[in-house]
């Protein structure tokens, strides 16, 4: 399998990532882009990279601005950035593949959101993600836990990031009717816990489908990856 840096520039700053090459050399026509987390790194989903190129799919492991092991440097200006991001690192590629986009917390409604103003983008994967992304908020426990991540981040705070993807959601699961989603929730997830995930999941249209996994809510990825294979070589094969 062959690892290596990818740059480009969104919106006037140069974005940085690796990239994963098919493993037997011979890619297929359906890429990943993979957006990883509020205060996470690219390395929370290198599981779910290695599992698909493996599969021969060609994939780019997204680096946000602004995050606490990153290469980008940069800010976290808006949750629309990440957006403009995942669309800006498919456009950049020029491969003539059509992209799947794959994400975990903010990643994936950002992926959702992505793959809906992606007329080419086969699908979403959503891992970890539920409506509202603020369901959470009242709990001061939780509160203070956001303000914890916010120190590990350099711009917008994780309230700020989930009022906006609350606002992103909706919009985006109409716009996607008719292509495949996918959902991976964890057991025991109190960010998101079950009942969001069972609401952001009557809100999709079909074709979808939603794994559960035993996982609080940074250890989803970590499991995801069999199951993304296997709805990703489905999809490919319908």
């Amino acid at each position: 399998m062959n690892i290596f840096p990818i740059s480009f520039v969104s919106a006037g700053q140069p974005i940085r990532g690796l990239g994963y090459g098919p493993h037997s050399g011979s890619p297929k026509n359906v890429r990943a882009i993979l957006i990883h987390g509020y205060s996470s790194s690219k390395h929370a989903l290198d599981p779910i990279a290695v599992a698909l190129a493996k599969e021969d799919y060609p994939v780019l492991s997204l680096d946000l601005p602004g995050h606490k092991l990153g290469a980008t440097g940069g800010a976290l200006v808006s949750f629309d950035m990440v957006v403009q991001i995942a669309l800006d690192a498919n456009a950049a590629l020029g491969t003539p593949c059509h992209p799947v986009y794959i994400g975990h917390s903010m990643g994936s409604a950002a992926a959702l959101t992505a793959a809906s103003r992606d007329d080419t983008a086969v699908g979403a994967c959503v891992l970890g993600l539920g409506y509202p992304v603020t369901v959470m908020r009242p709990d001061p426990n939780v509160i203070g836990y956001y303000l914890e991540r916010w120190a590990w981040v350099d711009g917008a705070s994780p309230v700020e990031v989930g009022l906006a993807m609350d606002k992103a959601i909706p919009p985006a699961l109409e716009k996607l009717a008719g292509r495949p989603f996918l959902l991976i929730n964890g057991t025991q997830d109190q960010e998101l816990p079950p009942s969001s995930a069972r609401t952001l999941f009557e809100m999709a249209h079909e074709p979808k489908t939603q794994y559960t996994v035993a996982s609080d809510h940074s250890g989803i990825p970590l499991l995801a990856a069999p199951f993304i294979v296997k709805w990703l070589n489905a999809v490919c094969q319908s």
